[in-house]
């Protein structure tokens, strides 16, 4: 990850580095759902382990303010940085609209100047480059060996994305949304392990949207449960956590651990599996789904497929020839419990015979 060598005036920062979430191109963090609290932590942390934001800076219940700077990047697309502000505010009001989490953040308007990090300020800015389509700029601190916090962040959206964005189409916001959520504290999701007839989907029992936070394929401008679930672990509204369950398993091969492949739990709806979450397994292939409605649910294992999302999973020994199992078996999930799912073997393309 990039270091930081800047300072905050006014705030004791023992040590800062800065995050990086892009739509297009490789992003330096760790598995989704959530970036890590401490170094030594697993790439794939738990809710409890996930890094927050700093409350001194967007504690329980406080609204987090975000600005559009006045960039001549935004023409010929946008007369002006105004144009942008319903794309913005929209794409912020559907986070804050997910009713489990406490999300709230709003746009304020306009400021002049280019975007420069450690400012104070959270800003949504336009670069000309062809190396992404969107970049999350953030920062977090740590105080003496602590856990780390995030301070400050802004979006950074290419000209190419502007032009899109400019369109009327029903995915104009996804790399906003994408970006945001990167903000907010969310990793990269998998993407789904289906095979579309056409270039559009559509609702059923077998296929399934990809989420925003994946690099899968963009239909609309909504979130899908797998976001609302994980931001709902990270800013949980009042009671919402006490109301859901977990699943958890652990999956090999035949050698050892299945490191870093992708768990998905739908839930079963009177025979329906139906969208649920996507988790990676961690270093010794134990998974755990939290933030789950009571129910019954299956669990669907696979690689993941799209590799440029997931780069420091795969430089940690992810295991990417699994194929894919669908276990069939249901699991109950009940409010405040933990449903052990068992252990799972796959089978890896070089082993079978």
């Amino acid at each position: 990850m990039p270091v930081s060598t800047h300072r905050r005036p006014g705030i004791p920062v023992i040590a800062m580095v800065a995050f990086l979430g892009a739509l297009l191109g490789s992003s330096p963090g760790w598995g989704y759902r959530f970036y890590r609290s401490f170094d030594a932590d697993s790439r794939v942390p738990r809710s409890d382990e996930a890094r927050r934001w700093s409350d001194a800076v967007w504690g329980p219940g406080d609204t987090l303010v975000w600005h559009v700077l006045d960039d001549p990047v935004w023409q010929p697309h946008f007369s002006g940085a105004e144009e942008l502000l319903p794309s913005v505010e929209e794409s912020l009001d559907t986070w804050t609209r997910v009713p489990s989490a406490d999300v709230r953040w709003r746009v304020d308007g306009i400021l002049a100047g280019a975007q420069v990090g450690l400012d104070g300020r959270h800003t949504v800015s336009a670069e000309e480059t062809e190396d992404f389509g969107g970049q999350a700029r953030g920062w977090s601190r740590s105080r003496g060996g602590g856990p780390w916090e995030r301070i400050e962040c802004d979006v950074v959206l290419s000209t190419d994305y502007v032009e899109r964005l400019a369109q009327s189409n029903d995915s104009r916001l996804n790399t906003l949304l994408h970006e945001f959520g990167h903000c907010l504290g969310l990793q990269h999701a998998a993407t789904t392990p289906t095979i579309r007839w056409d270039w559009r989907w559509t609702d059923s029992s077998i296929w399934q949207k990809d989420p925003q936070m994946s690099y899968g394929r963009d239909i609309d401008s909504s979130l899908t449960e797998d976001e609302v679930i994980g931001a709902s672990l990270l800013r949980p509204a009042q009671g919402w956590q006490r109301s859901t369950g977990s699943i958890s398993g652990r999956v090999r091969h035949e050698s050892g651990a299945a490191r870093f492949v992708s768990v998905h739990v739908l839930r079963n709806e009177g025979g329906r599996a139906r969208p649920g979450v996507q988790v990676f397994t961690d270093e010794d292939g134990g998974f755990l789904a939290e933030g789950l409605a009571p129910g019954e649910y299956v669990v669907w294992i696979h690689p993941m497929f799209r590799h440029d999302a997931h780069p420091p999973l795969l430089s940690a020994g992810a295991v990417t020839d699994a194929r894919d199992m669908l276990l069939t078996g249901r699991h109950r999930v009940r409010a405040g419990q933990e449903t052990p799912a068992g252990e799972f073997t796959v089978i890896r393309d070089r082993d079978r015979r």
